[in-house]
């Protein structure tokens, strides 16, 4: 090999090592960024698991409907009823 060409062939093979070597960091620093995506979206799914586990128990305890109307019926009629009892008092 002629000492020109064999230069060629060294900066040549520097240069595809070197750009190997560019993109497989490039790749492994997109990987690190995913990873972290992936695990922050871990993390919010575990949060949107508990939240619903957490409605679901709030819900159960909830007062149906009707109950909830029942009562605030009664609480309606309390300042009428208690006029009437006072109008019963002795005086």
């Amino acid at each position: 090999m002629k000492p020109g060409k064999h230069l060629g062939f060294i900066v040549v093979t520097v240069v595809l090592v070197a750009a190997g070597g560019w993109i497989l960091t490039s790749q492994w620093q997109q990987k690190m960024v995913l990873q972290a995506e992936l695990e922050s979206a871990r993390v919010a799914g575990d949060e949107m698991q508990q939240l619903r586990a957490e409605n679901r128990r709030l819900k159960e305890r909830q007062i149906p409907d009707a109950e909830l109307e029942r009562l605030r019926a009664d609480h309606a009629a309390l300042p009428r009823l208690r006029a009437e009892l006072e109008a019963m008092k002795p005086r």
